[in-house]
């Protein structure tokens, strides 16, 4: 007996290759490489279905995160998931911008070298004043970088009580 995944891929174009699902929508492509040997795809009309050799529990959990990214994928393709981040500060007024390609927050804290991280190819980001919205097809980069950035801009060595300036999720993807 073995486990068995069905996903139902309606309003995207999925193609299934030996090691590899691409899928195509209005807003792109996106594409999952299958990594595990044991673990078999095949496509019937428009359900997808992912299937393990044996009923153990690792094997299991592995078909089923394949089949929440395949869900993903196919959600991300047709509307893209966005996030929003927003810059506060208390003590020293910093700004944020984009600046060929990079994130770039200037004065955070009153420093003088500005702070900057570099962005993605796959996702769009736009700074309106101190609101950062980050689109894209793919989750897990939107929610990725959304979690970078906010993990390198904060202060470090003061006291988080005092100091609360940072820059912080509002909307996770």
């Amino acid at each position: 007996m073995s486990t068995k995944f069905k996903v139902d891929v309606s309003g995207a174009e999925v193609s299934v290759d030996k090691a590899t699902i691409t899928v195509k929508g209005k807003e792109g492509t996106v594409k999952a490489e299958i990594k595990y040997p044991f673990i078999h795809v095949t496509k019937k009309d428009n359900i997808i279905f992912i299937e393990a050799d044996r009923d153990i529990d690792y094997q299991k959990a592995i078909v089923g995160t394949l089949a929440a990214d395949l869900k993903n994928m196919v959600k991300g393709v047709n509307e893209k998931y966005t996030a929003e981040l927003e810059l506060i500060y208390m003590h020293f007024p910093a700004s944020v911008k984009v600046i060929d390609g990079k994130l770039v927050v200037e004065n955070f804290v009153g420093e003088r070298k500005p702070r900057e991280i570099q962005l993605p190819k796959e996702v769009d980001v736009k700074v309106n004043g101190t609101k950062i919205k980050i689109s894209g097809i793919d989750k897990y980069t939107v929610g990725q970088l959304a979690g970078t950035i906010e993990s390198k801009i904060q202060i470090k060595n003061k006291d988080r009580r005092v100091f609360k300036d940072g820059i912080f999720i509002t909307k996770k993807p």
